[in-house]
């Protein structure tokens, strides 16, 4: 990682999951993080908790360098296929507090 320090806990406040949406505190802790992360494949996983239930955050990068998130929340998992580069409020959340060094992620 070239010398800069990568946190293993995140803490936000985000949306919360009842109908007023109010604010909430969720936590992203770091549960894998690949040997080589600038090659293909899963580079790092993350555990999302604050809201009903916890959710899991990949980072995947392709081929040609682009990185792309996978979040397993209900949000991500319908909406995403109907809505192009849908990126759920756990993926936001996540890339505001540590966008990617290659610049060129897609939600």
């Amino acid at each position: 990682m070239n010398g800069v320090l990568s946190p293993s806990v995140l803490v936000t406040v985000l949306p919360g999951p009842d109908r007023k949406r109010t604010r909430t505190c969720y936590r992203y802790k770091v549960v894998y993080r690949d040997a080589h992360p600038h090659e293909p494949g899963c580079v790092m996983v993350w555990e999302v908790t604050g809201g009903r239930e916890p959710y899991q955050i990949a980072l995947e990068r392709q081929e040609h360098g682009r990185t792309k998130y996978h979040c397993t929340c209900a949000d991500a998992a319908f909406r995403s296929e109907k809505v192009a580069k849908h990126s759920c409020k756990h993926v936001r959340g996540l890339m505001e507090c540590m966008p990617p060094s290659d610049g060129r992620s897609v939600a």
